[in-house]
């Protein structure tokens, strides 16, 4: 089985977020890098997007099919 790559990414934080961590970390019986690791998993989860309505805007609809009616006007074409 092939094991993910993990990034390390560096915090700054100030010194009543690390107490609140401290705390967090306390009250839940763990080490601060797990306890911040869990709750920025717990946020991305939260956060959880769909990826197909974020995918069709970043694509700038270079493959969108174009009506054009009798009036020339022109308008972009659903495929729902």
């Amino acid at each position: 089985m092939k094991k993910s790559k993990t990034k390390k990414y560096t915090l700054t934080l100030s010194e009543l977020e690390m107490r609140r961590l401290t705390a967090y970390a306390a009250a839940n019986g763990t080490d601060r890098p797990i306890a911040l690791h869990r709750i920025v998993s717990q946020a991305l989860r939260e956060y959880n997007i769909a990826p197909d309505s974020c995918c069709d805007k970043r694509q700038l609809g270079l493959f969108d099919s174009v009506q054009i009616d009798i009036f020339n006007q022109t308008s972009k074409a659903n495929n729902q």
